[in-house]
This record gives structure tokens, sequence and C-alpha cells, in this order.
């Protein structure tokens, strides 16, 4: 510990630093715990009532034939026919966190800062008194203790995730498993009370809406595709230990800081660092916006197509589920900052928009061609103008040069 850095709070730090210190870049344990905790508010998950699984069962199967119908598309990637897992809400984050494992630890390790051996540089003047051993415990307190940071964001997110969702794809997020979809009773009910809902109508809204945003988000050069551009937007974040500094201080300054303080901060993503803003970065945003937008629209899509054939509540629930989104709390907008997906309603509106406009144009047959390889998914010019869409897919193949 710096000479100059007495008091409990940079103590508590320092023991903080010697705890949480990892190789990995993300502190699992931490972000499962924290998920958990704050997902069932510290209470355990009540079991899931056996009718309403062998409910959501049914409808699951209703569901598939359905999507399989309107989007032409196998809804059981590998031949595993799909299941439902109805559970509580820390069961449903613990899942989560397991099935987005992958590109989470990716998104880690591009989030991580340099250390300073890495670097190469020093991270503070050793002549600079106690304000250079101040910058450079910081230095080294924040590459050390990364993981844990990251792993608060990532729980406490997913854990306020899980307070309100009501299916799998609250984040049109890639997963591990092709064969199961979440659902989370206890939320389903409470929203179909809050809006006089019919259970079963909206229980086959969720259930469409899942199985199609899964059919595509299964298909192997989507995952890959969108896990690429999450990755290459976490690679534009910068670390600054400078405002980190200036957050601890003021954790510090009413001379009561304890560990509730630090996980508060460090909760908050913009805490240590912030996105670059270059050429490149905006490319990757601008292409992640118009991918997620498009797999959100096609999703409700498909939905109100669905509804408009088989659900009597179809006005209702849509125009509830987009009171929702419209009124999403400040958890899903952090969450979606976290990943870097922007899925508001606006956003969903333009991916919505960008499929009807294909339809009108070309029908079901130039829509069926969207999922089918990565080439034809569309830029974000594309999802702002759907004919220049229609136009490029359909151009001649040009054959390598031999």
């Amino acid at each position: 510990m710096p000479s100059g850095m007495g008091g409990f709070f940079p103590g508590m730090l320092g023991d903080l630093l010697r705890l949480l210190k990892t190789d990995s870049p993300l502190q699992w344990d931490l972000a499962l715990q924290l998920a958990q905790t704050v997902a069932s508010d510290g209470e355990t998950d009540a079991n899931v009532d056996p009718v309403d699984r062998m409910r959501l069962e049914e409808l699951l199967g209703v569901a598939e034939l359905h999507v399989a119908d309107v989007t032409g598309m196998t809804t059981a990637p590998g031949g595993r026919p799909l299941t439902v897992v109805a559970t509580g809400r820390a069961e449903w984050a613990r899942r989560s966190l397991e099935g987005w494992r992958s590109v989470l630890e990716q998104i880690a390790a591009a989030l991580a800062p340099p250390s300073s051996a890495q670097t190469g540089k020093a991270v503070a003047d050793p002549g600079g008194g106690d304000d250079a051993e101040l910058a450079a415990f910081l230095g080294q307190w924040t590459s050390a203790v990364a993981p844990a940071m990251i792993a608060m964001q990532v729980g406490s997110v997913v854990g306020h995730l899980a307070q309100r969702a009501l299916g799998q794809y609250e984040l049109p997020l890639p997963r591990r498993s092709d064969s199961e979809l979440l659902v989370i009773p206890a939320n389903a009910k409470a929203f179909a009370g809050d809006w006089s809902l019919p259970a079963d109508d909206l229980s086959l809204w969720l259930c469409v809406h899942d199985v199609a945003t899964h059919a595509v988000l299964t298909r192997p050069h989507v995952r890959v595709r969108l896990e690429a551009l999450l990755v290459e937007q976490a690679r534009g974040f910068r670390p600054d230990p400078k405002a980190l500094e200036e957050r601890l201080g003021e954790a510090a300054s009413g001379g009561a800081a304890d560990f509730s303080d630090l996980t508060r901060l460090l909760g908050d993503p913009a805490a240590f660092g912030e996105l670059e803003d270059t050429p490149e970065l905006r490319r990757v945003r601008a292409e992640l916006s118009a991918l997620s937008s498009a797999v959100a629209g096609y999703a409700e899509w498909v939905t109100d197509t669905v509804a408009s054939r088989s659900i009597a509540a179809r006005g209702a629930i849509r125009e509830a589920t987009r009171r929702r989104r419209v009124e999403r709390g400040e958890e899903e907008r952090v969450a979606e900052s976290l990943f870097g997906l922007h899925l508001d309603q606006e956003a969903v509106d333009r991916g919505e928009a960008f499929i009807r406009g294909v339809v009108e144009r070309g029908g079901d047959t130039e829509l069926s061609k969207l999922w089918v390889v990565e080439a034809n998914l569309p830029t974000p010019a594309e999802v702002d103008a759907p004919g220049l869409w229609i136009e490029r897919v359909n151009l001649p193949r040009l054959s390598p040069p031999e």
C-alpha cells in the first residue's frame, strides 16, 4: 500500500485487490452469485406450478407450427426438439449467464484494460509524491480487478433483467443451448394482470416471439456475425483510471464508504471508461444496430402475422408490449449499453419497417432469402431502404477468379 494512502477506503481496496485478483477476464462465480441475488431479491425461487409448465409445453408446440409456416425455417436446429424451461427469476439469471458465457468472456477480455507490464509504460512518476503513488496504485488496482468489476456489471445487469424478463430473448443474444427456451411464468402472469390480458393469449404470443428469434439466432452465420460485432465494439472501450480515481474519491469523501458503496460504483458502466469515437467504431456500431434491429423487427413481424390468425387479444398484447418497451427501466437501458445493443421501440420499428418493406416489394419469396447466408444480412443503409437490399441479393454472384 503506498505510504500516502492511509485510511479505511484505500486499505479496503488493497484487501479487495488480493481477494479478487485472477488470471481470467471475468470473475465468473462473482457474476453468478450477484445475478442470482439481484434476480431473486434475496428470496428463494418458488417452484413453478406443473400445470403452468405443461400448458407452456402445449403452446410451444403450437408456436413452432405457426412460425415454421410463416417463415419456412426450421425451429429445431440439429434435429433436436425445442423444449420450454419454466423457471424462477434466479434460475433464469443463472441459465442466461451460462448460455451467454462464451460471448461474455470474449467481451470481458476485450474490455479488460492493459496492465503496465503489457503496455511497457510506467503507471506513474515515481518522483511525484503521494499523488503519483495514488495514481500508480489505482492503475494497478484497475487492471488487476477489472475481471471483478466487469463481473459486477454483468451480474447486476442480468439479475435486473430477470426481475422483468418474460421470455428468453429480452436481448437478442445467441445462447449456447439451441434446444431450449426459458420462460418466467411469475413475470408473465404479473404482466398479464397489469394489462388485463388473457394469460393463454399472452403465453402464445411470447412463445411465438421467442421461437422466431431463436430460429434466426441459431443460424451459425448469424450467431458468428453478431458475436463478432459485439466483441469488436467492446475492443473500442478505453478504461480511464483518472475517471475511476475521481469516482472513488467521491465515494470515500463522506468518510463512511463500505463494500456496498463499491459495488454500486462498479456496477455503473461509465465508472471506469468510455467507448472511443472513431470511424471504425462508428461502422461497427452501425452494423450492430442494423443487424439487431433486423432480428428484432423480424421476430415482431412474425409474431404479429401469427397473432393476426390465431390470437384474439392481438391488439391489446401488441400495445402492451410496445408500451413495456417504451417505458423500460434504467436496468434495461444499462443492459443494452453493456452489450452495445440499443433496442428501444424506435429500433424495433426500424427493423419491422424493413421486413414489411421487403414483403411489400417482393413477398415471402424475397423475405425467405434474408437469413440464408451471411452475405444476405442487411447493411445499415439497406435496413432503411429495403428496395436496395432486394436489388443487391438478386444480383448474380460473381465467380472467384481462377
